[in-house]
């Protein structure tokens, strides 16, 4: 018996596809003649194009309609093509949910396996840009539409971390330079799933490249997706570096009217600095820190502090203990551990782990971004690991929007300058 060959029968159903595809373009090429008649336009030829499907690459006949100066082909407009649009917004989309995860080159490779198809490394920056193009467009969409408010979740604790993510970017030709982007973490708290695995409930991420246009949009979710009462425990966990210390967690507790606030030195860092601090000295005075840590008692730390003065033996380490004892006892309060708050350590100190997506791909592998790229790749890869990104390239949002892309905040005259659009039904996904 002769064995089945797979790839010779992918090839075969690649022509029937190609073929079944054609006869979709002419079918709708007939059906909205009429339509585009009525409308005053008249047939002036039939040009080709080719375009790079998900299915392959395909050159494909299409009509050319004009009235005046205006003209239009409705096939293009049906197929979401635009002038000189090599590649189809399905591809796009795939090579833009690729490069959250793949450099650039190995996109195209995959592309090459998986698909067959030949993309360049400029093909996936652009449809990197693409959506950064369309996170600009959506926030602009929300001063135009009033879209239904979300029910508002109703819970005692709101759960909030932020800190930073230092990447590598260019600006003005060769100049390089560290930028940080602003990362924050909302969730209602942990779920268990199996035997040890837990899940956060109701998470949200906020990345951007600036820091006051991220803790803008973190206030407006949260006042909009919260129901803030007068049981409502804001309790928020950080690094205290700048622009991540308590007060400014307070701004954001006095903005949404909330009455208690929990906040946490980040466990994980101030262990961390312990350790860093205590290394020259003996290991006694660093189980004795420890402890005051964790069971918060503040003369025990004083205490240790004292002995470890009597150590120092030159100015620079003097003025290196100085600094780190003030600002430990200055924020004792912060480093109380939850169980002697009444809560559970469950869902507080998991931003570390919510970086890895973005700095797995933005920030150990050498790489350099723009500063609009570095915004808008971090920004995909939060929606991709949410499955929201292709929200973002096809949602409904997007045709609510095209109607006032082109206006300005005053009010102004509504032009339907797609006059086939009755003809138009909802664009298929091709796989």
């Amino acid at each position: 018996m002769v064995r089945f060959d797979e790839k010779t029968f992918v090839i075969e159903m690649a022509r029937q596809r190609e073929k079944e595809f054609l006869k979709w373009i002419r079918d709708y090429d007939e059906q909205v003649a009429p339509i585009m008649r009525q409308h005053g336009y008249k047939r002036v030829d039939s040009s080709e194009r080719t375009v790079l499907f998900t299915f392959g690459e395909i050159a494909f006949a299409r009509s050319r309609w004009r009235k005046g100066k205006e003209t239009h082909y409705p096939v293009d407009e049906w197929l979401g093509l635009k002038p000189y649009m090599r590649y189809s917004p399905e591809l796009i989309f795939h090579m833009a949910r690729h490069a959250s995860v793949l450099s650039y080159r190995e996109v195209c490779r995959t592309i090459q396996i998986a698909y067959h198809l030949d993309v360049t490394k400029d093909a996936v920056l652009k449809a990197v840009k693409t959506a950064g193009r369309l996170f600009s467009e959506k926030e602009r969409y929300r001063f135009f539409m009033e879209e239904e408010q979300p029910q508002k979740i109703q819970v005692d604790k709101i759960y909030l971390e932020g800190d930073g993510v230092m990447v590598k970017t260019t600006s003005g030709g060769d100049e390089r330079h560290n930028t940080e982007l602003a990362h924050f973490l909302i969730h209602t708290g942990v779920k268990k799933v199996g035997n040890s695995r837990y899940i956060l409930q109701n998470k949200h991420e906020i990345i951007h490249v600036n820091y006051e246009r991220a803790k803008e949009e973190l206030l407006d979710y949260l006042y909009n997706h919260f129901e803030i009462t007068d049981n409502t425990i804001l309790i928020t966990n950080s690094d205290n570096g700048k622009g991540y210390t308590k007060r400014a967690f307070q701004e954001i507790k006095k903005a949404l009217g909330i009455r208690h606030h929990e906040h946490f030195w980040d466990a994980y860092h101030l262990n961390e600095k312990l350790k860093t601090f205590l290394k020259p000295y003996p290991d006694s005075l660093q189980t004795l820190a420890f402890k005051a840590i964790q069971t918060h008692q503040k003369a025990l730390l004083e205490t240790v502090f004292d002995t470890i003065e009597s150590l120092i033996q030159n100015e620079d380490e003097y003025e290196r203990f100085t600094v780190f004892r003030q600002k430990l006892l200055r924020n004792f309060k912060e480093t109380k551990p939850p169980k002697l708050r009444g809560l559970s350590s469950h869902g507080i100190g998991v931003m570390e782990s919510q970086h890895r997506k973005v700095t797995y791909r933005m920030k150990h592998r050498g790489m350099y971004w723009s500063i609009q790229g570095a915004c808008a790749m971090a920004r995909m890869i939060l929606l991709e690991r949410v499955e929201q990104l292709e929200e973002l390239f096809f949602g409904d949002w997007r045709d609510r929007y095209e109607a006032f892309k082109d206006r300005r905040f005053s009010a102004g005259h509504l032009v339907n300058r797609s006059p086939h659009k009755a003809m138009v039904v909802k664009r298929r996904r091709w796989t």
